[in-house]
C-alpha cells in the first residue's frame, strides 16, 4: 500500500485555525478530510513552534536525463528531425552526460510532446493544373445554390 497524499499549505493552516478556534481533533479532520493523526501532527509542530509545511520530497527514481539533458536532446532532434530513437541515443551518449537507453530517450521525448510522425503524400499540382483549377474556379464563379444541387 502506498503513502498517503500530502497535506496542502491551505489545509494545514486551516488545521491550526480550526485548533486555536477550539474544535475538536475530530471535527478539524472532518473539516479538512483528513487523519486524526495528521491533525495532531501539524498542530503539535505548530505549538512547539516548528515549520508546518511538508518536508516530503520527490518520490521515485531520479531522472537520468535531467532538464540540461533535455534541453541537449531537443537540439539533437532539430537538427535532424528525420533521425531515429537509435541514432538520438548514439549522438547523445557520445557526449558528456551519462549513458541511457533508447526506452529512456523514447521516453523524454514523448514527455516533451515530439513523437514521430509521417509525411502525409499528396499529389503536386503542375502549373496546368493549376491553370485547369482556376479556369473551373472562374466558369463556376457565378453559380447559385440550385445549380449546384443540380449537378451533385
Amino acid at each position: 500500500m502506498g503513502k498517503a497524499a500530502d497535506i496542502s499549505e491551505f489545509d494545514r493552516g486551516q488545521i491550526v485555525i480550526a485548533r486555536r478556534l477550539g474544535t475538536s481533533i475530530t471535527e478539524t479532520a472532518r473539516l479538512v478530510g483528513c487523519f486524526l493523526s495528521a491533525v495532531v501532527s501539524v498542530h503539535a509542530k505548530w505549538i512547539n513552534g516548528a515549520d508546518t509545511s511538508s518536508r516530503r520530497q520527490g518520490i521515485g527514481r531520479p531522472r537520468v536525463i535531467k532538464e540540461k539533458g533535455r534541453r541537449r536532446l531537443s537540439r539533437l532532434v532539430k537538427q535532424n528531425r528525420r533521425q531515429t530513437v537509435a541514432q538520438l541515443r548514439a549522438q547523445y551518449n557520445a557526449g558528456p552526460s551519462a549513458s541511457v537507453s533508447e526506452h529512456t530517450v523514447q521516453r523524454t521525448l514523448l514527455d516533451m510532446g515530439l513523437c514521430s510522425r509521417r509525411p502525409t503524400r499528396v499529389p503536386l499540382l503542375t502549373k496546368r493544373h493549376r491553370q485547369l483549377r482556376l479556369q473551373w474556379a472562374r466558369e463556376h464563379r457565378d453559380w447559385t445554390m440550385d445549380e449546384w444541387e443540380r449537378v451533385s
